[in-house]
């Protein structure tokens, strides 16, 4: 169901809308339309704990409350994309917002986000473009290749969002139906309502009826199918489709199992498993609803979850080792603590804290004392986890940029995710092109030359976070001689890189200088 956007164009009320951004969208399904009346990200961030995704959605939208703020509207455009959505049309540039800034216009094309601009100081109803819109898609519906339209739209998504659940997620809109996922003694695994905020039991309405397998049956206002499928790694597992007011076509409900069959062998090692790994998986997944069962039925606290460390390792044979002797030292400070392996990192979630010690040193001290620090690369330390939607968005930000950590700051190995995020910044930089580049290095213009003060001074804020004794241990040179070096970077670059006031921009130019030379 739904019609490509470069047709919804062409649609008499967006006849005359302009497509600022998104030009690699044109191909791409839309579904639905949706609303966002509260535009400022820090009023409507509760929402996204929701963890939903809203695949082919494009939100209607004035950003009234933040019409004066550019950088509120970049960030909502970031939480819109992080949400699924494919776009936003635009209503009353030059009323409410006075002009589209360029750099949300950059913004959205660094992330193929659509940004439709409706025609400029006029007066215009939303009932136009919603009418017009959602009449068009539901004329265009069609339920023939439900597997091959929703595996494209998965397709799309982040890799951590092609998951059983998400497809499930993707049919439910599709067919305006509730799916439910069981294992062979009925414990739920996957369940998506239609509409999403339903008051309706499924469970207890399912066990109610005997549905024979696949076979469909009317119960109150409900036509539900069922079918029983057998996966090789998760036995016997129960597949219930429940539309309300509707029945449910043959093709529909064949190509749903059929849709099932194929997520399963792709994305569904052990959907059931209840362990701290599949957990983990479940929160990294944005998979809410099993996320909570898992923590429910693991008595792990989720929600008190505060801080996570990123361990990068390069050898994995004394893993569970590792694992032990973290879970032995954090035991000490927090009551919630879930110790596991991703790929080839480790994750370690924690929450309720009930030590004495300052948070913020217990990862530099876990790792002076561990006897396995040379299998450890780095270290994040990530604090002040609001919710799990922050565990997944840091978890991701880390996973992108660990690889250059050892390259970019030589023998330090324990970081800060603000340090990740410095490198986020920098390696923006670096792809907004040559230009870019130039004028944040200009600040090191002095001393670019001077190998010896370059060396000394990336070293000094980035290695030795300006620590003397440690730039001077770093560089085998004596700690006086780092200070009299820096006294002349300083005077050189008419900065006082002591002071972090004046320090900032040399530290950003040193890590977009090593970024470049990698």
């Amino acid at each position: 169901m739904g019609a490509k956007l470069k047709e919804v164009l062409t649609l008499p009320s967006l006849r005359e809308a302009q497509l600022m951004s998104g030009q690699n969208c044109l191909n791409q399904t839309v579904t639905s339309l949706t609303f966002l009346d509260i535009s400022n990200p820090d009023d409507f961030a509760v929402l996204l704990e929701k963890n939903d995704y809203h695949s082919g959605e494009l939100v209607l939208t004035s950003f009234f409350n933040i019409k004066d703020d550019v950088a509120k509207q970049c960030e909502t455009i970031c939480q819109l994309h992080k949400m699924g959505e494919m776009g936003i049309i635009l209503y009353y540039v030059g009323t409410i917002v006075p002009k589209l800034s360029p750099e949300v216009i950059k913004m959205a094309e660094e992330l193929d986000f659509a940004i439709i601009q409706m025609p400029k100081n006029q007066s215009l109803r939303y009932s136009e473009v919603i009418v017009d819109v959602m009449a068009y898609i539901l004329k265009e519906r069609t339920t023939k290749n439900i597997v091959n339209e929703i595996l494209e739209k998965a397709s799309l998504l982040p890799e951590q969002l092609r998951t059983v659940e998400v497809t499930l997620k993707l049919l439910s809109d599709l067919l305006r139906s509730n799916v439910l996922l069981t294992n062979a003694e009925n414990e739920v695994i996957n369940q998506v309502k239609w509409p999403r905020n339903s008051s309706t039991d499924l469970a207890h309405l399912l066990r109610r009826v005997v549905v024979e397998d696949g076979q469909q049956i009317q119960k109150k206002d409900f036509a539900i199918f069922y079918k029983e499928l057998y996966h090789k790694e998760n036995g016997v597992l129960h597949f219930y489709l429940l539309k309300e007011l509707e029945l449910l076509t043959e093709v529909e409900c064949l190509q749903s199992v059929e849709l099932l069959q194929v997520a399963l062998n792709l994305w569904g090692k052990k959907p059931g498993e209840v362990s701290e790994q599949a957990l983990i998986q479940a929160i990294l997944n944005d998979e809410s609803e099993k996320m909570y069962r898992l923590a429910n039925q693991l008595k792990i606290d989720v929600k008190g979850i505060e801080l996570m460390w990123l361990l990068q390792l390069n050898d994995l044979r004394a893993e569970k080792k590792l694992k032990n002797d973290i879970l032995t030292y954090v035991a000490n400070f927090y009551q919630t603590c879930v110790v596991q392996l991703m790929d080839d990192q480790l994750i370690v979630l924690l929450g309720d804290y009930y030590g004495t010690d300052s948070e913020l040193d217990l990862a530099e001290a876990f790792l002076q004392t561990s006897p396995e620090q040379e299998m450890i690369d780095s270290l994040v330390a990530c604090p002040r986890l609001r919710n799990t939607t922050d565990v997944r968005n840091t978890y991701q930000l880390v996973n992108q940029l660990a690889w250059q950590l050892p390259k970019l700051f030589h023998g330090k190995k324990t970081f800060s995710i603000s340090e990740i995020r410095q490198v986020a910044h920098a390696s923006k930089i670096v792809q907004a092109g040559e230009a870019e580049v130039e004028e944040t290095l200009n600040v090191l213009a002095p001393i670019m030359d001077n190998k010896e003060q370059l060396l000394t001074l990336c070293s000094f804020l980035l290695d030795a976070g300006a620590d003397f004794q440690v730039c001077s241990e770093q560089l085998f040179i004596h700690k006086n001689t780092v200070k009299y070096r820096i006294k002349k970077i300083s005077e050189a670059l008419g900065y006082n890189v002591m002071r972090f006031s004046e320090s900032y921009e040399c530290y950003v130019a040193c890590l977009t200088y090593r970024l470049i030379g990698l």
